[in-house]
């Protein structure tokens, strides 16, 4: 208002400027008639000052009249709202409130109440915060409010207050859950062991058990209001809702359960894979990732559900021992795909995981013979020569003349792939696992042959994936297709042992996760020369390495009655070996059903996980990021020992207590 009246006086000024000047000229030449002039100018000069003051008061009354009326309108306004207000005193206590927040809180006296005592998501806000601009959402009895905040700091008081109101988003939340509850979800339901059924039930009590898998799956399903339709002898396709299939996740896919407990007439027990996709834009989208999910699910051995959610994957089962295929067409089928890969490539660069252990170099070196057999280049990955394959190491580069320049670091192998090149990827199937991530960026032929059952962060890119998790080891796998490769094909001595050496060191002297054809391999080994005995000593211990796996033992506890837990603390060359050497020393405990040994390697807590197959240690591992077997699996963490351990056992109390919870579910 001040700078208005400043601005009038000025206005004034210029405007009396012309008028007294003429008057100053005009009485200069006649007194009389300036005298006149000058007059005028002085009443014109007052009747501009009144018309200002006038001007002035008739703003200000304007002004006063907006602001009373404003004022009468936000009153009115904000107690007229038709949603929850209140005032906050310096972002905590309730100053003020309307009667819609009171609606919320019936019953309750609200002045003076700390709004944290009321609603606790609000314990942790800071309204000051101005770069908080998203809503705050809360349920509160039912309804979804979505709170707003203004504060004010008043200079004068020295004290802030904050507008808080919320708007009932309840129909809108409503309106996204209908969607979320009607959308698709697809399943692909595959009979594991079919053509085995079959095979093993005698003709009268086939169609019982085939009829008895058909009806429990389509009981299941149609409980659920899904649609099933069979498209082939063992494979199934069903549709439903995700309300619906919400209850059978609940349910934790109980008719993995039921489809295995099924006996009439049949010798081996039926078991089911299946896979879901749930967040696909459209039909054809989730179909896909239901095929996704149930190609990850037969990869890990089957008898379980993987769900695929976006680019995340649940898993429910997988507890029981992958079957054994007895049919070895797959293998053949894989030869000769393998065969057509390596004849197409200009060379071939063969690696396992890193830290390897004998079955990983072994299966290498089991490729390295067959691409060699074929004419062509071959290299195998190896950044250093960890104590575990030592003495494989040293055999086969003493025995073999060429082995050894053709074993190259990583960074070598970077300087001569090629974009032609093949990179096969043996007992693992983990881009960031392998002895070379880089080198898988630098082809789109990548073949792997694994037996572990596989996770997440699987290589995606890969050609062709061999995965079979009912096999003892890569170097069994790797022997069956070496021996299809070509009908005079024959492995040298040192390469067979080698491939010898990495299967027994999986099975623990073929004790664990052996079948017919892991002995089947055995024996094609040993007729191309391998030396059991040879290979004995080639698993002979350093008198320190025996010491340290006695400290390991002397350091653990069990828990839960039945599962041991290890440390050992030095950071040494091959401290992983002896990590997982110690827990399988801990299962010869009585009454140990599973052993855990947390180590140091490489600035990271290494954890080896092996079981007698009542506790599946992969399941418990891949809870903290690693995987394995059934019996044997393995994971690393980037954190303290300390923390290590608390995280493994809480992954143990969760595993654990699933188990009641489902034994619980099968005997009501």
């Amino acid at each position: 208002m001040k700078n208005n009246s400043k601005k009038a006086n000025e206005n004034i000024f210029y405007t009396m400027i012309l008028p007294v000047i003429t008057s100053v000229f005009v009485f200069y030449y006649n007194q009389i008639a300036g005298a006149i002039a000058i007059l005028a100018c002085g009443a014109l000069y007052f009747y501009l000052q009144n018309q200002r003051d006038y001007n002035e008061k008739a703003i200000q009354r304007y002004v006063d009249d907006v602001h009373l009326s404003f004022d009468s309108i936000t009153k009115n306004l904000v107690f007229e709202m038709p949603f929850p207000i209140a005032v906050l005193n310096d972002g905590t206590n309730i100053k003020w409130h309307n009667g819609y927040f009171r609606n919320l809180f019936p019953g309750e006296d609200l002045v003076g109440v700390d709004i944290s005592n009321l609603i606790p998501d609000f314990e942790h806000i800071n309204f000051e915060d101005k770069e908080i601009i998203q809503p705050i959402t809360i349920v509160i009895d039912e309804k979804s409010m979505q709170f707003y905040f203004s504060t004010i700091f008043n200079d004068e008081l020295k004290t802030t207050e904050t507008f808080l109101y919320g708007i009932d988003n309840s129909y809108d939340e409503s309106i996204k859950q209908l969607f979320k509850d009607k959308r698709l979800v697809f399943f692909t339901v595959y009979l594991d062991n079919y053509e085995d059924l079959r095979s093993s039930t005698d003709s009268v009590s086939r169609p019982q058990v085939l009829g008895a898998v058909d009806r429990k799956i389509n009981e299941y399903f149609n409980g659920h209001n899904g649609i099933v339709r069979k498209y082939e002898n063992d494979r199934y396709m069903v549709i439903m809702e995700y309300q619906d299939y919400q209850q059978i996740h609940d349910d934790k896919f109980s008719i993995l359960d039921e489809i295995r407990e099924i006996e009439a007439g049949n010798t081996i027990n039926p078991t089911l894979s299946i896979g879901a996709g749930i967040s696909g834009a459209n039909p054809s989208e989730i179909y896909g990732d239901s095929r996704v999910a149930i190609e990850i699910a037969l990869s890990r051995g089957g008898d379980q559900a993987v769900v695929k959610i976006d680019d995340n994957y649940e898993y429910f089962g997988g507890k029981s021992k992958a079957t054994e295929k007895t049919s070895k067409v797959k293998s053949r089928v894989i030869s000769g795909a393998l065969r057509r890969m390596i004849n197409a490539s200009t060379d071939v660069y063969i690696m396992g995981h890193n830290n390897p252990d004998m079955d990983s170099f072994g299966s290498s070196l089991g490729v390295y013979e067959g691409v060699r057999f074929l004419g062509k280049d071959a290299y195998i990955i190896l950044n250093e020569v960890p104590r575990q394959i030592e003495n494989m190491y040293q055999s086969t580069t003493g025995t073999l003349e060429e082995l050894k320049d053709n074993i190259l670091t990583e960074d070598k192998a970077l300087a001569r792939i090629k974009p032609s090149s093949l990179v096969v990827v043996c007992d693992n199937h983990r881009k960031n696992s392998t002895e070379a991530p880089s080198l898988i960026e630098r082809t789109d032929q990548i073949f792997i042959i694994d037996h572990h059952r596989r996770g997440n962060d699987y290589i995606k890119k890969a050609t062709i994936s061999y995965i079979e998790p009912y096999a003892s080891s890569a170097s069994e796998l790797v022997t069956e297709i070496l021996n299809y490769l070509d009908e005079d094909f024959k492995a040298r001595t040192s390469i067979a042992e080698s491939l010898l050496a990495g299967i027994t060191v999986d099975t623990k002297n073929f004790v664990y996760q052996t079948g017919v054809r892991t002995f089947e391999a055995a024996s094609i080994l040993k007729r191309w020369g391998a030396d059991s005995v040879y290979i004995k000593r080639m698993f002979k211990d350093d008198f320190e390495i025996v010491k340290y796996k006695s400290e390991v033992i002397a350091d653990s506890s069990i828990v839960n009655d039945m599962i041991a837990i290890a440390h050992f603390n030095r950071d040494i060359d091959g401290s992983s070996l002896i990590a997982s050497q110690a827990a399988d020393d801990l299962l010869t405990i009585k009454g140990v059903k599973a052993s855990f040994v947390l180590t140091k390697a490489n600035n990271k807590i290494h954890i080896s996980g092996r079981s007698l197959g009542d506790i599946s240690v992969q399941l418990i591992l891949e809870r903290i990021g690693g995987g394995g077997h059934l019996t044997a699996a393995a994971t690393q963490l980037d954190m303290s020992m300390e923390n290590a351990e608390d995280m493994l056992r809480k992954a143990i109390n969760e595993y654990l207590r699933e188990e009641e919870e489902n034994e619980s579910n099968t005997n009501r």
